[in-house]
């Protein structure tokens, strides 16, 4: 332990004896793996059909993380090819839905769909407050101003976000 309460673990800095579950930290024990991108999106139709831009919002929101369409419609097409997924067009926009081989798929990979449901708690409970909001709109907004941001004006930045990091690790490790 180093004088300000944190020991090195794996290159992490950990407070309290704390050790993550694995070398991409806490979260990651429900983070969304290679290759299991597509139970989320059976996930979210197996509540209801939805058209494609609707699962990239209801991903986003439900996960507390932006995804894109060049990755929603390549695997609603994986999705469709397995018979996992149908679509019909509906008021010129296709809407997907799950099949009955779907829904068999999610029941037959329960671990997985239990490990994702509990990222899905933990997303919301991080996104309660919209912390990771407010971190990507500071990070926009330094960069879409870099050009105004001379090195005094940087540094003060830099300050500001160390007390404030030094203020969470007091309240977080109390």
């Amino acid at each position: 332990m180093n004088g300000n309460g944190c020991d090195e673990y794996r290159g992490h800095r950990v407070h309290h004896g704390f050790k993550p579950i694995d070398e991409r930290g806490m979260g990651a024990r429900f983070g969304v793996r290679r290759g299991e991108f597509r139970f989320l999106i059976l996930m979210a139709l197996s509540d209801k059909p939805m058209h494609g831009y609707a699962l990239i919002q209801e991903i986003g929101r439900t996960y507390q993380r932006p995804t894109s369409a060049g990755l929603v419609y390549p695997t609603l097409q994986e999705l469709q090819d397995m018979g996992y997924v149908i679509s019909e067009e509906n008021e010129g926009k296709k809407v997907y839905s799950i099949t009955a081989k779907g829904r068999e798929y999610l029941t037959n990979n329960a671990e997985i769909i239990s490990r994702l449901k509990a990222g899905r708690e933990y997303a919301w409970k991080m996104g309660e407050f919209s912390f990771m909001e407010d971190i990507r709109d500071i990070q926009a907004m330094l960069m879409m101003n870099a050009e105004y941001l001379d090195n005094e004006k940087m540094t003060e930045i830099q300050e500001i976000l160390k007390d404030t990091k030094r203020k969470i690790a007091a309240i977080t490790f109390k």
